[in-house]
Parts: structure tokens; C-alpha cells; sequence
């Protein structure tokens, strides 16, 4: 997989850019950092990303963005 997608691209604008306040848990609504789009709520978010290869995959949450690993 190169790409990720489902749940946490953003429908409005496309990107992968995630508001995550410091206080993240299972049912905080997350919103596209880009253009404020609601995306879900993290304990679906973090699933998705999880089943798409998570922190041990090829990407990486980092501040709220997914990067891919170099």
C-alpha cells in the first residue's frame, strides 16, 4: 500500500492532516487540520489507520499528519 485512505482522507479537500488535541481519547471528534472538515472520531480513526499499516507500517503519525516513513 502506498497510499492511505478511507476515514482519514478528508472528503472536502483531500488531504491526511488531522486536528488531534493533547487530550485525544476514544470518542474526540477529529477534524482536518486543513480546512476544519469533520473526519470522525479518533477510536475509529485510529482503527483505520491501525488496519492500513499504523506506526508499524509504512507511515507515521507525526503532530498530526501522516507521513510516510522513509
Amino acid at each position: 500500500m502506498r497510499r492511505l485512505n478511507h476515514k482519514l482522507e478528508c472528503k472536502d479537500c483531500g488531504t491526511i492532516y488531522l486536528n488531534i488535541p493533547d487530550d485525544v481519547n476514544g470518542t474526540t471528534a477529529i477534524a482536518c487540520s486543513t480546512c476544519g472538515q469533520f473526519l470522525g472520531y479518533w477510536g475509529e480513526l485510529s482503527r483505520d489507520f491501525d488496519r492500513q499499516g499504523g506506526q508499524d507500517g509504512i507511515f507515521e503519525l507525526k503532530d498530526g499528519q501522516i507521513e510516510r516513513k522513509s
